[in-house]
């Protein structure tokens, strides 16, 4: 080996170490960055409570590999903070007076405590299967009671089979870790979930689908097949597709829906533009040509759906 050789490799071996030196230096930073909270293990989740200091923000984890399931600023507890929250709460837009309001998936409960604030009359049923979640929601993100809040320990779909009671608005928001439990995305459920709206019903799903694959267009097939309107919100880049489906035949322009949110009582302090938003989000999916099969209990292979690009697909 000459020296010139030597020479380079001693560089290299040195700018490596200097490599090594600076993310372990950055490593120790982002974790000083972070206080946990909260970290067990429950009967469905690993459920961990972030506080993000610098940031001002406390955040909800059920795993590792999905990132942030819900987000709080400390400061202003009942403030939205993700985007997808705030394209949910389109759907108070699209009915002139909720009274009646189904959540399935309390999260970290930030839309159950913007409808607490903003819609106060409305009665909120919240049905969330895990226990621990609820307690981590009251001792971490300022979740309280209300008169007109309701908290039911149960599988969503055994609670809409169970109970008769009809909704105006219907927001689903369950999520297994990273995905939709396959048996809260087939038709049979999205039927049972029509079933229980009132005339002029409304309901939005936050589907979390950061890229299109084949489960992502079978699920909008399958609110396709079930309501007369279906709408989509991009919420942004942030990964979220929202679907709405209404009973309403008629189609709900985006301008008309926009003024719908105008109107709505103190929408200036909801701490965002809704009207604008929908405005930027908004898309007509009941006429589109979806290239898929509505999911059934029968035929709901969710997992493998959501690793298979439609571009790469043959049709058989």
């Amino acid at each position: 080996m000459n020296r010139i050789t030597l020479g380079l490799l001693c560089l290299v071996c040195g700018v490596a170490g200097l490599v090594a030196v600076w993310m372990a230096v950055h490593a120790i930073a982002a974790e000083e960055q972070q206080v946990i909270r909260y970290d067990r293990e429950s009967r469905y989740y690993k459920i961990r409570v972030v506080d993000y200091p610098a940031e001002g923000r406390r955040c909800l984890h059920f795993s590792k590999s999905r990132g942030i399931q819900s987000s709080m600023f400390i400061d202003d507890p009942v403030k939205l903070d993700l985007r997808y929250s705030k394209s949910m709460i389109a759907a108070f837009a699209l009915h002139p007076a909720p009274k009646e309001v189904l959540l399935i998936g309390l999260g970290g409960a930030a839309i159950p405590k913007f409808v607490q604030k903003h819609f106060p009359d409305a009665k909120l049923d919240i049905v969330e299967i895990d226990p621990d979640v609820v307690k981590v929601c009251q001792d971490f993100f300022e979740f309280k009671g209300t008169p007109n809040t309701r908290v039911i320990v149960m599988d969503g779909r055994m609670y809409l089979k169970r109970s008769p009671k009809k909704y105006d608005l219907i927001l689903l928001d369950a999520y297994a870790a990273d995905r939709v439990p396959f048996h809260l995305c087939t038709l049979e459920f999205i039927q049972l979930v029509n079933s229980r709206l009132t005339d002029g019903g409304v309901v939005a799903s936050n589907l979390w689908e950061s890229s299109c694959n084949r489960f992502y267009l079978a699920e909008l097939k399958t609110f396709q097949a079930t309501f007369p309107q279906t709408y989509l919100n991009t919420s942004g880049d942030s990964g979220n597709i929202i679907v709405f489906g209404t009973l309403d035949k008629k189609e709900i322009t985006k301008d008309e829906w926009a003024r719908r949110a105008e109107a709505l009582p103190n929408v200036k302090s909801f701490g965002f533009d809704l009207p604008a938003q929908i405005r930027g989000e908004y898309e007509h999916l009941t006429a589109r040509v979806i290239p898929e099969k509505a999911l059934t209990d029968d035929m709901a292979p969710v997992d493998t759906l959501r690793h298979e690009n439609p571009k790469y697909y043959d049709k058989q």
